[in-house]
């Protein structure tokens, strides 16, 4: 009987000792399922409330000074460029065109910085704004400079006494600066470009209000409205629009309206420019066209009996006398007319009459041109063979080559009758035509003549007569001789001839040097 507790006694030990090790088994199972699903909710509780990030606060003064705006940083966090964004206007400003005064990046306490931003006549708006790591922007500061007052450029006198000397006062721009989130109604204004043009017209709007700001409402005066800070709208038709932004918080509301301030289809208005604007006669002058507001025709009157529809139009006045030009423009919304004060005046050319024979080495420069305008159909010269026939109105341009040498120019009245040489080129209406040897010539009536043509005669010359107006040149021992702008004389008449044996020649001058 003792032998059978005995046995039993073992056998209820081993059992007790087997769940004993399972239950400590399951103790540390259950323990690390405890600890994960621990970790994990730690991982979901970051991850879905994250540690709120902290916001820099900081307080800047803002200032206009001529074209530059200058901020400081008064006290409080720094910023750093990657998380800073400045607005003026609504348009962001480069980090990189901030000018440190002595400072750098960050941007911390005490530092000042400057940007060129010239707005002269209209106010500028400066919002400065912190980039979370969300990408929101967080508004830090803002303020609006106005422009400085108009000063009348002739102030009326005023007699001050004083007793002594004062200290004078130092020049500042009113600025106007409002908390981020000021506890009043905003005020509203705007900006916008372009103001003017023909339809379809997109312009793009600018709001400049200051205060907080929570609802926009745009009236662009054809019917239409928006709610965005900086809308862009189309007009399509005709017409002066009136334009309204209406700015609201929960505080209340501004509205600033602008009559007429957008205008479509605007009529033209005439301008022109003349170069030159004096001269001697015959005066070549060309006219630029500089009205505004896209004409679609030109009436030219050059005030002597001559009109032009081209734009830019090159006009020559013959006969000396003062002419007020005149331009009337048009397009489908209108007519304007201009005319300067100050008209052209063209004055009659100073020449002197020359007569030479039998100078032994005289001759024409080469590269020198005649240039003048075709008035009889009778007109028309072969070069190499070539026949170029000329009609009235032509301008043609004979220049005199370098391969040329004997020759003859002869002109009587307005009729040219020879141009003769074996190195000419020929340019009509501004192009070049030909070039090579005249074997026929005849100008049956021509105008507008203009020459760069010079006539040298070497010093030493043994020529035979030399008349300059009329009076024979008087001399100990000849000059150089240069006879520069040659042309017709008084009574219309140019005669030149060159051969191997001499030089003869008849004709005006426009400037004589003696050297």
């Amino acid at each position: 009987m003792r032998g059978v507790q005995k046995k039993m006694l073992h056998r209820w030990v081993r059992c007790m000792g087997k769940d004993s090790a399972m239950t400590q088994i399951q103790t540390i199972m259950v323990m690390s399922v405890i600890m994960v699903v621990l970790f994990l909710l730690g991982v979901v509780l970051v991850i879905w409330n994250p540690i709120p990030e902290r916001i820099p606060q900081a307080s800047i003064s803002i200032e206009g000074e001529g074209d530059s705006i200058v901020m400081q940083h008064m006290g409080g966090d720094s910023f750093p460029s990657d998380r800073l964004v400045i607005k003026v206007n609504g348009d962001i400003r480069p980090n990189q065109n901030l000018n440190f005064q002595g400072g750098a990046w960050p941007w911390s306490e005490g530092e000042r910085v400057d940007m060129y931003y010239p707005s002269p006549d209209s106010p500028r708006l400066i919002e400065v704004y912190y980039i979370t790591d969300k990408g929101e922007s967080i508004l830090i500061d803002k303020a609006r400079i106005e422009p400085p007052p108009v000063v009348s450029a002739t102030p009326l006198p005023v007699e001050v006494v004083l007793s002594e000397t004062p200290t004078p006062s130092p020049t500042s721009i009113q600025v106007e600066v409002k908390d981020a989130n000021p506890t009043q109604p905003p005020v509203g204004d705007f900006t916008a470009e372009p103001r003017v043009g023909d339809p379809p017209l997109t312009v793009t709007f600018h709001d400049l209000s200051y205060g907080t700001v929570s609802e926009y409402l745009w009236s662009f005066g054809d019917g239409s409205t928006s709610t965005l800070q900086n809308p862009v709208h189309t007009y399509f038709v005709p017409g002066a629009y009136s334009v309204s932004l209406l700015v609201s918080n929960s505080y209340g509301s501004n509205r600033r309206t602008s009559e007429d301030y957008i205008v479509i289809g605007s009529p033209p208005i005439a301008n022109y420019l003349a170069e030159p604007r004096s001269g001697q006669a015959p005066l070549t002058v060309q006219f630029t066209d500089l009205s505004t507001g896209n004409p679609k025709s030109w009436e030219w009157s050059f005030g002597d009996g001559s009109q032009s529809s081209e734009k830019n139009p090159v006009h020559i006045f013959q006969s000396a006398g003062d002419y007020n030009v005149t331009l009337r423009v048009t397009n489908a919304y209108g007519t304007d007319k201009y005319y300067p004060e100050k008209g052209i005046n063209v004055t009659a050319p100073t020449l002197m009459d020359v007569y030479m024979t039998n100078s032994i080495n005289g001759a024409l420069v080469p590269d020198g041109y005649v240039r003048l305008r075709i008035t009889d159909p009778v007109s028309s010269m072969k070069i190499a063979g070539k026949l170029y026939q000329f009609v009235p109105g032509d301008y043609i341009q004979l220049i005199y080559g370098p391969g040329s040498s004997d020759g003859t120019i002869s002109t009587d009245k307005n009729r040219f009758t020879s141009f003769n040489f074996n190195d000419i080129t020929l340019v009509k209406n501004g192009e070049t035509v030909a070039r090579g040897p005249v074997n026929s010539f005849m100008i049956g009536g021509f105008d507008s003549y203009s020459s760069t043509l010079n006539l040298t005669v070497p010093k030493g010359d043994p020529y035979e007569t030399l008349y300059i107006n009329s009076e024979p040149y008087k001399y100990v021992e000849s000059p150089q001789v240069v006879f520069s702008g040659i042309g017709p004389d008084k009574s219309g008449r140019l005669f030149y001839q060159k051969s191997a044996q001499s030089m003869n020649f008849q004709g005006g001058i426009a400037e004589l040097t003696l050297g």
